[in-house]
């Protein structure tokens, strides 16, 4: 069985707007799914609340964050959007804990990651957790959440480590957009995010496939600079 959340029945600006900031941020899009991506945010928004005290499935951890982040942004929106740092430090404490940030490196390093030193891994792990940071904050005040999210029914096997969320995103005036969250269980018991899929196309091979040429083009060190600088002026 379906089930349904409901956002508030408000408008939600800018949508036109929001592919163009996130090819902003150096995330490559088809060209052929130009009013899926803008979505990207948006997910990383549901995944957006205080990791709790016991590990929850996947399934309850979205839904649970769903109401969460609504009732955050209302309470704190004027604050939020005077004070950048203290913005910044919200996205990185409520974020960061729902991303497996080294398995997501290294699925977008791919071969890359094998034949990086140390350091390199490390400081591409922290380049892109500052890209999905400024990007989450820059996009954050845009829309208030999606109005409505329809829950396909999870089944989790015991001890199962990999998990997939199925749900669709439905908006005023669009088709429904079919989204897959993947998650795995890390020793802690923790389930935390390492993809989204939408539309069919994955975000994280889609920071792959940028990544690559980059990389084949100028270097890893020249990737991990250029995120650098692009956090710093951000």
């Amino acid at each position: 069985m379906l089930t349904i959340y409901r956002g508030p029945r408000r408008p939600i600006p800018s949508l036109i707007d929001l592919p163009l900031l996130l090819m902003s941020q150096t995330i490559f899009f088809s060209s052929q799914r130009p009013r899926r991506w803008w979505l990207t945010p948006l997910l990383l928004l549901l995944l957006s609340s205080p990791a709790p005290a016991t590990a929850l499935p996947p399934d309850q951890l979205i839904r649970q964050a769903v109401s969460q982040l609504i009732d955050e942004l209302t309470a704190h929106r004027a604050e939020l959007e005077t004070d950048q740092a203290r913005l910044y430090a919200m996205v990185e404490r409520t974020i960061v804990p729902h991303i497996a940030l080294d398995k997501v490196a290294r699925l977008i390093l791919g071969n890359h990651w094998k034949s990086a030193r140390p350091e390199q891994r490390s400081r591409f792990a922290e380049a892109f957790k500052n890209l999905l940071i400024h990007t989450y904050a820059t996009a954050v005040f845009g829309y208030t959440g999606a109005e409505e999210i329809l829950y396909k029914p999870f089944k989790l096997k015991a001890n199962e480590r990999l998990g997939v969320v199925p749900t669709d995103v439905n908006l005023p005036g669009t088709a429904p957009v079919p989204v897959n969250y993947f998650f795995l269980r890390e020793k802690s018991g923790q389930w935390k995010m390492y993809d989204i899929q939408i539309d069919g196309v994955s975000l994280v091979l889609s920071y792959r496939n940028q990544y690559r040429q980059m990389i084949e083009a100028d270097g890893l060190d020249s990737l991990i600079e250029s995120l650098a600088r692009k956090n710093a002026k951000d």
